[in-house]
């Protein structure tokens, strides 16, 4: 009859591996590198250095263990966006002991499609083209989160100087562009169709969009703004104001009258809409906070 001595002996030669892992090693391993991946693109994780490795996933949402990658033990290991989100751990081995780290969560940025917003004299037909008139002004503009690289092209051609995110039309033509977010520099969206601006006909050609309701008359300063923002109105009555970001959400809000000074200071670098109604009049204006 065996030992109980001997039994263990035993089973720590049939399983060295297990053994290993189950043993409490004197180091700790962690997973290191970037964890929140912009689309289309790959992360290289690794660990400190150590006499071999292996790299084990788990997918976002999975209760279960986690499971060996095939192939993976290497110090580095990539992780794809499209794989995201995922759990990653590593267990190392130094000097005959093994040692699990804890696991990660490597998730991808996703991003909305690129929004153009449309202003000036045009009128909109039953095919949704603006229909503009000699001499009007239309202007498109590329809405949050998207704030680099503008390239704004009419059909396949690009439109000289339409590097910023907005451009000015006053010429028929298939208008679209390619932008980045802030936060991924490097990857590029395209705004998914042609914004089809064309000649209106006849002599009395009229597309200027009027407000059916009286305009204020609003001075902003300084705008761009990365301090204080004075906002005056020629204006006695009482003067509600909202300052909206790019989310939807209002972030200053207050009365007035004829003038009144805000602190953006601590307001994130961006676009905001700035909203003022009165019992006279109203007016929408665009800020820009850097």
């Amino acid at each position: 009859m065996k030992t109980t001595f001997q039994a263990a002996l035993i089973g720590a030669a049939i399983f060295p591996f297990a053994a290993a892992l189950q043993a409490q090693c004197n180091f700790d391993p962690t997973v290191t590198g970037n964890l929140l991946l912009c689309p289309e693109s790959t992360s290289v994780l690794g660990t400190q250095q150590y006499d071999a490795y292996q790299w084990y996933t788990r997918a976002y949402g999975d209760n279960g263990p986690a499971q060996p990658v095939n192939g993976a033990t290497a110090p580095t290991f990539e992780v794809d966006a499209y794989e995201t989100p995922v759990y990653v751990s590593v267990a190392a081995t130094l000097a005959g002991c093994t040692e699990k780290s804890p696991e990660v969560l490597v998730d991808g940025l996703a991003f909305l499609p690129i929004t153009v917003s449309s202003s000036g004299d045009y009128t909109v037909n039953f095919d949704g083209e603006l229909v503009i008139c000699s001499g009007d002004t239309v202007w498109l503009e590329a809405l949050l989160p998207y704030t680099l690289n503008f390239k704004w092209y009419d059909d396949t051609e690009p439109v000289p100087g339409g590097n910023t995110s907005t451009l000015v039309v006053t010429t028929p033509g298939h208008y679209w562009l390619t932008a980045s977010p802030g936060a991924c520099p490097n990857w590029t969206a395209t705004f998914g169709f042609q914004i089809a601006v064309i000649w209106g006909s006849g002599p009395g050609c009229v597309t200027a969009i009027e407000d059916p309701e009286p305009s204020l008359d609003v001075k902003i300063l300084p705008n761009p703004a990365s301090d204080r923002l004075q906002v005056l109105v020629a204006d006695f009555a009482s003067v509600d104001l909202r300052l909206i970001d790019a989310r939807g959400k209002v972030v200053r809000e207050r009365t007035f009258a004829e003038q009144t000074v805000m602190d953006v200071s601590d307001l994130p670098a961006g676009v905001y809409v700035l909203q003022l109604n009165s019992e006279t009049g109203r007016a929408v204006k665009r800020i820009v906070v850097e």
